[in-house]
């Protein structure tokens, strides 16, 4: 009986001083106060609580309010024959073909590009053809019915038809053509492949076994 009693006041002992030890922590915030509100401070502004940040106003019009929805011209396509004789490449920022084999720029040039572009004039003693482009797509948009137009994103379509001037330069060891447009800038890529292919197969064409 004593042991039991002696373990019971061992216990109680141990818990009252527990929670002695827990009053004295909380006292301390019992006799807190709170603290004074902030006060404006002359020539400054309250802090911001509200979370919201203001718009900056914009001020542009036309063209500048939205960016433009077309997509970015495409590079034309760089070509490189196999036996690197004819290239086309960018030379002082217009499409250019070079030629290093026996083919002659002036010929390749005034040969017949297709549908799509008739000769207007050409000058063999500079070197220069002026072309006439009819883009076959703006004829395709204008030949669809109404309702086709309405339901179609190339009703916006820039059309490349126009005139084109080619010009060729005879080097020692390559011949140059170049393409620009009639107010001496460079053509839309569209444009550009769809003649440099014609000239690209003529100047790397075989020629042809002579008969007998």
């Amino acid at each position: 009986m004593n042991s039991m009693l002696k373990t019971l006041l061992t216990v109680s002992s141990v818990l009252l001083l527990a929670n002695c030890n827990r009053l004295v922590k909380e006292e301390a915030y019992l006799e807190a106060e709170s603290t004074p509100s902030l006060k404006v401070v002359d020539g400054k502004d309250m802090p911001r609580t509200s979370n919201n940040l203001n718009i900056p106003e914009v001020d542009a019009r036309g063209s500048k309010v939205a960016p433009d929805s077309r997509p970015p011209e495409m590079a034309f396509a760089r070509r490189r024959s196999e036996d690197e004789n004819v290239v086309i490449i960018e030379s002082q920022g217009m499409p250019t073909i070079e030629i290093f084999n026996d083919k002659d720029a002036w010929d390749l040039m005034i040969d017949d590009h297709g549908y799509n572009w008739q000769l207007l004039s050409e000058d063999q003693e500079n070197c220069q053809a002026t072309f006439r482009f009819y883009d076959p797509i703006t004829e395709e948009v204008s030949n669809r019915n109404f309702f086709k137009k309405l339901f179609t994103i190339n009703s916006n379509y820039v059309d490349r038809s126009g005139e084109y001037v080619l010009t060729c330069l005879k080097l020692p060891q390559k011949q140059q053509i170049w393409l620009q447009t009639i107010d001496f800038e460079a053509p839309s890529s569209y444009v550009v492949d769809d003649l440099f292919i014609h000239i690209y197969e003529a100047a790397t064409a075989t020629e042809t076994a002579a008969t007998e």
